[in-house]
């Protein structure tokens, strides 16, 4: 049942990116901006490519996690590698397959990155890495490991744009952001450890 309902949106959005917006409705949005639109200029309704690519990602990674041997695998050596060890499950060949799945991962977002980016520099994401953990935990991800959803990371990941976002807005200095930020992982992380305390 689940596949076809993604299915259906699927082709719901395939049919949402492949309508025009009418030549009229484009011009007087370009005269509205003040500027004049480029001849033969069109442009579709509908949902950015990156959005179906993260969809696609979110419940591909959902479903090996939730529905997988590999998902329990990976969610049992992150709990306690040695008890998964002493279990039978081979967690060196399971770190190189995460490692591997990790790697495809970052080149996809690299290339998404790059098609929206139209000049940047080589050094593009360097230091994400505090965001990256702080929109993890902010989803419910246990930093011991064994706990964490993907769509839960998904969420963390959007309030912590939101946050970077609202401040880049507003003026903050980048190197108070990066304080903001840290901040918010702490509080994150004392507030996962207070729940786990009490249940």
């Amino acid at each position: 049942m689940s596949l076809i309902a993604t299915g259906l949106i699927f082709g719901f959005v395939a049919i949402l990116n492949s309508n025009l917006i009418p030549p009229g409705r484009l011009r007087r949005m370009f005269e509205e901006s003040g500027t004049v639109m480029p001849e033969g200029y069109t442009e579709a309704y509908g949902i950015p490519i990156s959005v179906l690519i993260l969809i696609a990602v979110t419940l591909v990674l959902t479903v090996m996690a939730t529905r997988t041997r590999l998902g329990r695998y990976i969610f049992a050596t992150g709990g306690n590698p040695d008890a998964a060890e002493l279990s039978g499950i081979n967690t060196k060949r399971l770190t190189v397959k995460i490692f591997a799945l990790m790697g495809g991962l970052c080149g996809l977002s690299a290339a998404v990155a790059s098609a929206r980016l139209s000049n940047h520099s080589l050094d593009i994401g360097t230091l994400d890495e505090l965001r990256v953990i702080a929109a993890a935990v902010i989803g419910g991800t246990a930093l011991a490991g064994g706990i964490g959803t993907v769509y839960g990371a998904i969420l963390g990941a959007v309030i912590m744009q939101s946050l970077q976002s609202g401040m880049a807005m507003v003026g903050v200095d980048a190197p108070f952001q990066n304080i903001v930020v840290g901040t918010v992982l702490v509080l994150a992380v004392w507030i996962d450890i207070q729940y786990r305390k009490r249940t």
